[in-house]
């Protein structure tokens, strides 16, 4: 099978790959300005605690559904055109957001969002793994996520600064349309690195020869990494969406600084983490991640002040940051070039069910008890992943050497 990954010389830093970190690092300022507001907008449109689980929940809940189409769209079509498209698409999400302020027009635009939500990531992870040699995989989807990191760590705290400044100008509302009115521009300027990438070069032999659509939805080779991504996030969608109401309800003030240490630990861990485990193995370094990841639920749990709510932050990010650069680069290194968006689009079925089910779960066990038992209980979730991943890592050193032996024939 013809080979379609740039050529980069052992080197990762090539104009296709730069160009993916910086629509990343737009992607990042975008999604994390608006998301971890998401509930308290849906609170201050009147929702309550179940629809506020749907309505943060429905974001990734459309994007599992486009799955379907995702998969086979990319594989496909051109990658520099659909990014384009992607941008445009959440510019114009935002901009119903910052026009219409009622639950039925947040459901149309949350709609809206979902499909771009559902072409990009897969779309940014196929590029920068076609992008980067395979000896240095994890290291170069660390660097990837690093990015993401840093739009991480000041998406967060740029929307809860726009958010104070318009309600304390104005009102509420005016602060939230503030809010999305930044994310509109950061859309559109992500764009400009869009339109430098690189065109695909998959010649018409190239495209007839993955098959019919039905068979570019999802990669039985990736289904492990997808299951392990579905638990993860599961986890991680509590501290994107609730953990703003959880120190409300505790009445802590500076919480935006949870997002900064979330983020700024995760600049320094995924990167970190990447060369490690391109170095020492995966089994050497993801089981010590998942351990660390579930026991930041425990602490955030039973927090009561900002500074255990900031250790359970750093200590999330140790852990949370290992598992992107190495079921990344697993997924990617679990199928043949062509069909690396068909792995990586089957990785983010589960990363979608997972951020999707995870705040309607959340919600209903807040709906029981309380935001602590919520972060408490999620704890469960991260060591279940860890039995999973014991059990599923031959099956992927199995497929490794196979696609190996291909490779030498």
């Amino acid at each position: 099978m013809k080979n379609t990954k740039a050529k980069s010389n052992g080197s990762i830093w090539n104009r296709n790959f730069i160009c993916i970190l910086l629509t990343s690092f737009m992607l990042g300022i975008s999604h994390f300005s608006v998301n971890p507001l998401v509930a308290s907008y849906a609170i201050h449109l009147g929702a309550g605690a179940l629809i506020m689980g749907i309505l943060t929940g429905l974001f990734f809940g459309v994007a599992l559904s486009m799955r379907p189409v995702a998969g086979p769209v990319i594989t496909k079509f051109d990658k520099r055109k659909l990014m384009i498209l992607v941008f445009v698409i959440g510019g114009i999400a935002n901009i119903g957001y910052a026009l219409f302020h009622n639950i039925s027009a947040f459901i149309l635009f949350r709609i809206i969002h979902g499909v771009q939500y559902s072409l990009v990531g897969t779309l940014t992870m196929t590029l920068a793994g076609d992008n980067l040699p395979k000896e240095k995989m994890a290291s170069g989807m660390g660097i990837y996520g690093l990015c993401g990191s840093i739009g991480m760590a000041i998406g967060p705290t740029i929307g809860l600064y726009l958010l104070n400044l318009g309600t304390h100008s104005r009102n509420e509302s005016f602060g939230f349309t503030f809010v999305f009115l930044f994310a509109v521009i950061s859309s559109f300027i992500g764009i400009i690195p869009s339109t430098i990438l690189v065109p695909d070069k998959k010649t018409e032999r190239d495209v007839l020869s993955t098959g019919a659509w039905y068979t570019n939805i999802a990669s039985v080779h990736a289904v492990p990494m997808s299951i392990l991504m579905f638990l993860i996030f599961v986890g991680w969608s509590l501290y994107n969406i609730y953990i703003v109401e959880f120190a409300k309800e505790l009445e802590i003030s500076g919480i935006s600084s949870f997002y900064t240490v979330l983020a700024a630990v995760l600049m320094i861990t995924r990167p970190a983490s990447g060369w490690l485990t391109d170095r020492f193995g995966l089994a050497r370094i993801l089981p010590p991640s998942f351990i660390l990841f579930a026991v930041s639920f425990l602490i955030v749990g039973f927090g009561k002040s900002i500074g255990t709510m900031l250790a359970g932050a750093a200590i999330a990010s140790l852990g949370f940051g290992s598992f992107q650069p190495a079921l990344f680069s697993m997924c990617i290194l679990s199928e043949t070039p062509l069909k690396r968006s068909v792995a990586s689009n089957t990785l983010y079925i589960g990363i979608d069910l997972g951020l999707f089910l995870g705040p309607i779960m959340g919600s209903m066990v807040y709906g029981m008890y309380d935001y602590s038992v919520m972060y408490k209980s999620a704890s469960l979730m991260i060591f279940l992943a860890l039995v999973v991943f014991i059990l599923l890592l031959p099956a992927y050193h199995r497929r490794r050497r196979v696609l190996e032996a291909m490779e030498t024939e």
